[in-house]
Formats: C-alpha cells, sequence, structure tokens
C-alpha cells in the first residue's frame, strides 16, 4: 500500500490526441518542478490516461494544489489487488477508522474487465463499513469514500481538492507583465500563469528603493508559488527622473495618460529586446481614468505591441478576492503608490489632438531603459523597514508542512498557512505572535487578518526573522 496522490486536469483533456501529448509532457515537467523545489525528488509519476498518480506524501497536495493545468486533486491510497475479497479487505483495512462514528458513503470508478459491477461491489463496500460507522448516508454523508479501480489497482481516497485549473506552461510563449505590486498586477501576473504563459516581471519605480523592498517580495513570492516550469525575471527601471520630466512637459489633466503611455514604451522596448510577445496589465476596465475605453484606445494606439488584460472585465471586489486568495493582498495594500502626479481634474476621453501635448520622452526612455537591472528568479532586496519585535513574541512557521520538515527554523509554534485561517481563535489578545513565511507575504496577510480581531501581531520574511535571531 502506497501514499498518492491522484491528479486531474481540465482543458487539457479537450484538446486533440497529439495536442494533448505535447501538454502533458509540459504538465508532468510542471509538476517535477514545483516538488523538486520543495524538498521532494526521485519521485514516481504515472499517467493513467486522463489521470496522473505522484507517488509521494499527502503534506505534498498544498503544493501541487498550486500548479497551473491541475483542475483537481485527491490525496489517497494505492494498492494491488487478487479478487474482490482481497479488495473488500483491504478497503475495511484503511476505511474502517475514518468512518467510526460518522455517516459515509461509497462511490466508485471503474476501468477495465472484473467480477464484479460498481453498484454491486459500492454496496459491498459500504456492508464492511457499516458497523463501524453511524449509518450510510447518500445525500450528505460525513464522510465520502471514493474508489477509482483500474484492472487490479486501486486508489482509495476521500476529498477532492480544487487546483488553480488553467493550462500548463508554454515554453514558446513570452508575455511581460508590467508589475507595481499594488492589488491589480499581482492578480494579473497569476492569471497569465494560469493560461501557459512565460510571465516575466518589469517594475518602473517611480518612488524610491523602500518600494522597491515591498514589492520584491511580492514578486519572490509569485514566482515562488505559482510559476513552475519557468524562472521569471524581473526588469527594474529607474523611473524617478523620468517623471520629473514628465511633470514640468505635461499638462496637468494629461500626467495620468501621459505616464501610462511612457509605461507603455518602455515595456515596447524591454520586450522587444528579449523575446516577448505581448504586454500584459492589471488594467480593469473603468477602474481609473486611464482605463476607460477611450482612454485604454488612445495609449494603445502609442506602441505597436499589443496589450493583453486579464482583469478587464472584473471589478474590484472580483480582483480583491482573488489576491487574497492567492494571499498578496495584504502586503499590496502597503505598496505605496505615487500620488502627487496630478490635481484637479483628470482627462478621461481623450481625443487625437491630445497626443500633441504629450511629448514622446523619447531620450529619457531610452536612457532609462539603458540603465534596466534584470535578475533572474528571486530578487534580493533588503528590507530596509524590519520589524520590531518585542522580547516575549511568539513565533509561529507559517510555512507548507513538508518544508517546516526539511527546513526547520526554530520557532515557538508552527502552522501551516492551509490551517491557519481555520485556527485564528488559538491566538489571544493578551500575547504578541509573529508569523514568518518565506518572503513575508502570506505571513503579513495571517498578521492583518489576527490584528483585524484586536491580536497583537506582524509578518516576517525568513532572512529578516534569522537576521533577528542572530544578534
Amino acid at each position: 500500500m502506497k501514499d498518492c496522490i491522484l491528479l486531474r486536469y481540465g482543458e487539457i483533456g479537450l484538446k486533440s490526441k497529439k495536442t494533448r501529448a505535447h501538454f502533458e509532457i509540459a504538465y508532468i515537467k510542471s509538476i517535477k518542478d514545483a516538488l523538486r523545489r520543495n524538498y521532494f525528488s526521485d519521485l514516481k509519476i504515472d499517467n493513467l490516461g486522463g489521470r496522473f498518480v505522484v507517488y509521494c506524501e499527502p503534506e505534498a497536495v498544498s503544493i501541487l494544489e498550486r500548479v497551473a493545468g491541475i483542475q483537481s486533486l485527491s490525496p489517497a491510497k494505492q494498492f494491488m489487488f487478487k479478487s474482490k475479497t482481497d479488495l473488500l479487505k483491504q478497503v475495511e483495512k484503511i476505511g474502517s477508522s475514518l468512518v467510526k462514528g460518522k455517516t459515509f458513503a461509497v462511490k466508485i470508478k471503474r476501468i477495465g474487465k472484473h467480477e464484479f459491477n460498481s453498484l454491486d461491489l459500492a454496496k459491498e463496500a459500504g456492508s464492511v463499513l457499516y458497523d463501524y460507522s453511524k449509518g450510510v448516508d447518500l445525500t450528505t454523508p460525513e464522510v465520502k469514500i471514493f474508489l477509482e479501480i483500474r484492472d487490479k489497482e486501486c486508489f482509495f481516497y476521500t476529498s477532492i481538492i480544487d487546483g488553480v485549473g488553467g493550462m500548463p506552461l508554454n515554453k514558446n510563449d513570452k508575455v511581460l507583465c508590467l508589475f507595481s505590486g499594488g492589488i491589480d498586477s499581482p492578480v494579473a501576473a497569476f492569471q497569465m500563469i494560469k493560461r501557459g504563459c512565460n510571465v516575466d516581471f518589469l517594475f518602473v519605480n517611480l518612488v524610491g528603493e523602500e518600494v522597491l523592498s515591498d514589492v520584491s517580495k511580492i514578486y519572490n513570492f509569485l514566482i515562488t508559488k505559482y510559476a513552475f516550469g519557468y524562472s521569471p525575471k524581473i526588469f527594474v527601471i529607474d523611473a524617478k527622473p523620468l517623471v520629473t520630466k514628465l511633470k514640468s512637459k505635461v499638462p496637468d489633466s494629461l500626467r495620468q495618460i501621459a505616464l501610462k503611455i511612457v509605461l507603455y514604451k518602455i515595456g515596447e522596448q524591454i520586450a522587444d529586446k528579449n523575446g516577448h510577445l505581448f504586454l500584459s496589465g492589471g488594467e480593469s476596465l473603468s477602474q481609473k481614468s486611464s482605463q476607460t475605453l477611450k482612454s485604454l484606445l488612445f495609449i494603445g494606439k502609442q506602441v505597436f505591441i499589443p496589450m493583453l488584460r486579464p482583469l478587464l472585465t472584473l471589478d474590484k471586489i472580483e480582483i480583491i478576492k482573488i489576491a487574497q486568495k492567492l494571499g498578496t493582498m495584504s502586503m499590496s495594500e502597503k505598496i505605496k503608490e505615487f500620488c502627487n502626479l496630478s490635481e484637479g481634474p483628470v482627462t478621461t476621453t481623450p481625443r487625437e489632438e491630445d497626443i500633441e501635448k504629450i511629448p514622446s520622452f523619447e531620450k529619457e526612455i531610452k536612457d532609462a531603459v539603458s540603465k534596466v537591472s534584470v535578475t533572474r528568479g528571486v530578487l534580493l532586496v533588503d528590507e530596509l523597514k524590519p520589524v520590531k519585535l518585542s522580547k516575549n513574541v511568539i513565533s509561529v512557521d507559517i510555512r507548507e508542512l513538508v518544508v517546516q520538515k526539511k527546513n526547520p527554523l526554530k520557532t515557538k509554534l508552527s502552522v501551516p498557512y492551509t490551517e491557519i485561517f481555520s485556527r485564528v481563535n488559538e491566538f489571544k489578545k493578551d500575547s504578541s505572535y509573529l508569523f514568518v513565511c518565506e518572503f513575508g507575504v502570506r505571513s503579513e496577510s495571517v498578521a492583518s487578518e489576527l490584528r483585524n480581531k484586536g491580536v497583537k501581531a506582524a509578518g516576517i520574511s525568513i532572512s529578516n526573522y534569522l537576521k533577528y535571531f542572530k544578534k
């Protein structure tokens, strides 16, 4: 009997046999990359035809549920059987403790030729478990038992967990995401990753080093938690001198639109030099003055590269829900925005003649792009505002359980992020808590939730946590 995880894909199954084989190769590559990054190695992955099975500990679910292309997954027990009697004995062995004192139901999926049919097997499996349970409930059972049988092999599982869905990585599709680290752009980047794109990031810094430190945390979090099968790049450009020039040369009412044109032109030059097919951004229709239909049309005409807008039809509430689910929301709220660009009314319906009032900034853009900083993978930036810690703080490691086991930290508590929101009542108002994760993004999300409940809490990255404990 072996621990394993059953994986199911969605859209890939709709492809032709030849095309599906191509996507399955990318699918397996992303799965292996995700597990390798999280201390799993020498794994066996089988293709069962529309199902994949990974033989590893069930803790890997928290990693695999973030891999694009996986529609759903189930931690399972796999075993071989010789006869129906043998099958039922093993079902009883695994299931008796699971149904103890609870109602249950058994569902069968079966492929191959057997001495039994699915309906009869479900009844007999129910019979061998019945005496351990509170009874059978086919409508709303407390425990659902699934038996997936393929010839003489059986997979026993009790849950079907949603994955992110979408498509696995396609090595030929490069997209450059305009990335500010605010609420919208991380969600937009995730949506493009989910569609199988190789997403690189462009951060045009309008503020200073402090915001770069915070943006790097969100970028690092996204690429390590969701971008598998590809190591993204981030392009960082200092645009503060350019913005100063823009403010002196562009009428107040057109500055928001002018800035967006400058960002597009910078993105176009970076994309042209690095083989990106599209730009991508977090624009949502009519959310801002530069995001009306006429503004988007006007801005888009100033560049030749096409723009993808995965959030175009989503409202702010929908975007926030995705950001909260990803875990980027609390950190994104801390990103300092560039707010003093315009005063008074701004143009929402630009006219063709307005372009004459906006200089090309060709030289300034060229100078900014020539000084671009490029990093592949994790962007290491010093944290400029370390968390102030009290001596009696209770430190809590919220990384995935398997990561905690493989790479332990000396914290007082260990609670995986997937469990922590169901255990918030365990954290008391008369104590102080410090939550620790890789880059301080999920830890800040947890701390923010607890602060809203009146609990003293802060989030911190591993690097800052280790600096504190070295003192």
